[in-house]
């Protein structure tokens, strides 16, 4: 019954006093308040330059309307790209120089879009996703939509009551009825769907609405089509995010999804504040804000899932950073991002972000150790991100143990990556795309996204038997995530651990890893754990994609360098050139790398039944699709309880300048398991100085007040939490 009072009491919300414009971005308080500080706020008066001579430049040119035929990178796709940004541009420069022309552009454009809207049927270059009407997938049609609401609002004054009613009649309903109910229902379950697109269409037809007057509109979108709250904006807000404003799609989406989740709440904030809309859950947008941020290196977003290089100077991040210090004006770490950002958005939000960086109202933002759950409760695992230093040299452990994340997520569970210096060192590879260059699949996700990019084997993590996690069925995965059972930050260490129970059928997973910053090491270090538990034998691989050159090993290899093979011939294998193989008769193995001025070391333990395999991405590759990678990969055969063991440390000075290199071998004298079962493991590494650090975990109770006490070597040790680090050093004389 509560929840049926609140729908009603948002369906009567609306004021009943005439619409005023604008109403969306921009309010005639904002556009006065923009008028009085130009020529005064530096950031601001560039950015509102920068609008106002690509407005100018675009009226400059005959108008195209071209009936949609390319794909993602073709002409007519670019083309109504630039039409809705050359709108948007015109409508925002209009509300603050007043300048009738500009009003004129968008009404003008809008009069030949409505003219043809009616005769464009199915995008003829759809793709897997339901076809749009100017684009080939609806996401780019919502797109459009959005960008256009706000250019109509910004210029609804300058247009005639008659020609509105033709761009409505002709343009606007028709669009809006196609978002919510075309493609044969396609469309309304993409809607209705509680994912990206959903958000994009219900932004695009809520905003549209606001500028129409239209309640029936703006109601669908933020309760669904059926307005019973089980779908639409507010119930994606409620489940999309976990408590800690983690978006299960990783943060390359979060960066995309960022922006009409903020850009609409901002809207609905303006139209109607008593939905307190940045005050939801706990003021979880305003926390997205803060978690994108934080899931970068040097403002660059992470690897994870699909992904793609992109950073803080994203035309959404900057809608998304503005907005969120204008609804929260206490977090001043944002104006550090907006600083770097040096631009603002040509609204409400985006002078009050420039007035703020005006009067130096600012910290600097630290990115910092930060452990983000997923799930909308915080229960379904977590990304773990271990920091040390500051940027732009400082040292990261990502640890990835979460759900699936749908149909952009990767099957990697306990997957890591490593940065360090300023450099990616061990790195998750991404998304196989090539982000609309038509000729290279038509700007798409490629099919070797498929075939190599979700892989397990393509991630820093255990792959059994040839074979991905989950037998790379997304509907399975997204039925499981991995438990995330440890995280804890000190000064002298940092240790996450989680595991997975489903990923194979009878493999238990668990990771434990610790990132060492000691005062005693010559740089932080990782301890990396990684139990395999089954009752039957398999063979069991191990990479490791390293960013670099090879530098040395310290055990005999077969190089194949007049002919290559691939590793396997599916799920992922198959694009695997083996460049070459060995062996060892020591209990560890070292390959060592060099990256930029520093040099990396993996040195792992061994035995008769591990190969060590050198690898390069780019077999099976006709197209060439992908990058030619390198990865040093651990094998182990006819293995049913196996214990990965290995540290990853950076050391040494590789000085091209000043023609000198120091420290190239490897630190670590010896590395040893020397307790290794359900209850514990324990692990030794001895420096070559004497240093030796002794890691002591306990697997399976991770309880901060549990007393544990362990042999080993002949000496007991005794301590409270779930694990333990013993630093001895040798005593100078």
């Amino acid at each position: 019954m509560r929840h049926l009072l609140l729908i009603t009491a948002l369906l009567f919300s609306f004021s009943l006093t005439a619409k005023e414009h604008p109403c969306l971005l921009l309010t005639p308080k904002g556009v006065k308040e923009i008028k009085t500080s130009l020529g005064k706020l530096p950031y601001f008066d560039q950015s509102y330059q920068t609008i106002k001579d690509e407005a100018d430049k675009a009226m400059g040119v005959k108008m195209d309307i071209p009936t949609p035929v390319d794909g993602g990178g073709g002409y007519t796709h670019e083309q109504h790209k630039r039409n809705y940004i050359s709108m948007f541009n015109a409508g925002a420069v209009y509300q603050v120089s007043g300048d009738a022309k500009y009003a004129k552009y968008v009404r003008d454009m809008l009069m030949e879009y409505a003219k043809v809207y009616s005769t464009w049927g199915e995008h003829p270059a759809k793709k897997n996703n339901p076809s749009g009407k100017i684009f080939w997938q609806t996401l780019n049609d919502f797109v459009w939509l959005v960008h256009v609401s706000h250019a109509y609002d910004c210029a609804y004054n300058g247009i005639s009551a008659a020609d509105r009613k033709e761009i409505e009649d002709k343009l606007f309903r028709p669009m809006v009825e196609f978002i919510m109910y075309g493609n044969d229902g396609a469309n309304e379950r993409t809607f209705n769907m509680i994912q990206n697109h959903g958000t994009w269409a219900t932004a695009a037809v809520g905003m549209i609405g606001y500028v129409m007057d239209d309640k029936d509109l703006t109601d669908k979108a933020l309760l669904g089509t059926k307005k019973d709250g089980q779908a639409g904006f507010l119930r994606q807000v409620d489940e999309m995010f976990s408590p800690d404003g983690y978006y299960a799609e990783g943060p390359y989406y979060l960066r995309y999804a960022i922006w009409p989740f903020t850009l609409f709440a901002q809207v609905i904030d303006n139209n109607q504040p008593e939905q307190k809309i940045f005050q939801r859950r706990d003021g979880i947008l305003l926390k997205a804000v803060d978690a994108e941020m934080q899931m970068m290196y040097n403002g660059e977003v992470l690897y994870l899932n699909d992904a793609l290089k992109k950073t803080i100077l994203t035309q959404e991040l900057v809608w998304a950073v503005d907005i969120a210090y204008a609804a929260n004006q206490k977090n001043t770490n944002l104006l550090n991002i907006a600083g770097r950002q040096e631009r603002v958005m040509i609204c409400d939000a985006g002078i009050t972000t420039a007035k703020a960086l005006k009067n130096h109202k600012m910290q600097p933002f630290e990115s910092v150790s930060h452990l983000f759950r997923d799930g909308a409760n915080g229960d379904q695992g977590a990304v773990s991100i271990l920091r040390y230093g500051k940027e732009p040299k400082q040292t990261a452990l990502v640890m990835k143990a979460t759900t699936h994340g749908g149909s952009h997520g990767h099957y990697d569970k306990l997957s890591f990556s490593f940065y360090d210096n300023g450099n990616t060192i061990l790195q998750d590879y991404g998304a196989v795309r090539f982000l609309n260059i038509e000729p290279k699949y038509g700007g798409h996700y490629t099919k070797e996204n498929n075939s190599w990019g979700k892989q397990s084997i393509s991630h820093n993590t255990l792959t059994v038997d040839e074979t991905s996690h989950f037998n790379a069925v997304t509907k399975t995965a997204d039925q499981f995530w991995s438990e995330q059972l440890l995280y804890d930050v000190t000064p002298d260490v940092q240790v996450t651990a989680a595991k997975d129970m489903n990923a194979y059928p009878n493999v238990q997973m668990q990771r434990t890893m610790a990132l060492v910053t000691h005062a005693s090491a010559e740089q932080p270090f990782v301890i990396d754990i990684f139990r395999a538990k089954s009752e039957q034998a398999h063979t069991y691989d191990f990479p490791f994609y390293y960013m670099g050159h090879m530098v040395s090993v310290d055990f005999e290899y077969t190089p194949f360098t007049t002919e290559q093979r691939a590793l396997g011939n599916s799920n992922g294998y198959q694009h695997l050139w083996l460049e070459a193989q060995g062996t060892t008769t020591k209990p560890t193995a070292c390959f060592t790398l060099v990256n930029a001025d520093r040099f990396y070391s993996i040195t792992t333990l061994a035995n008769d039944k591990s190969e060590f395999m050198f690898t390069r991405l780019g077999a099976g590759d006709p197209n060439f699709m992908l990058r030619h990678d390198a990865g040093f990969m651990l094998r182990q055969k006819e293995a049913s309880n196996h214990t990965f063991v290995t540290v990853v440390e950076p050391h040494g000075d590789y000085n091209l300048n000043n023609e000198y290199t120091l420290g190239y071998a490897s630190n670590i004298d010896q590395l040893k398991l020397e307790v290794d079962n359900d209850t514990y493991s324990a692990v030794t590494v001895k420096m070559k100085n004497g240093n030796t650090y002794l890691l002591l975990v306990c697997n399976n109770n991770t309880d901060k007040n549990a007393a544990h006490s362990l042999d080993v070597n002949g000496k007991k040790y005794d301590w409270t939490g779930a694990y333990k680090l013993i630093v001895t050093t040798p005593q100078i004389p």
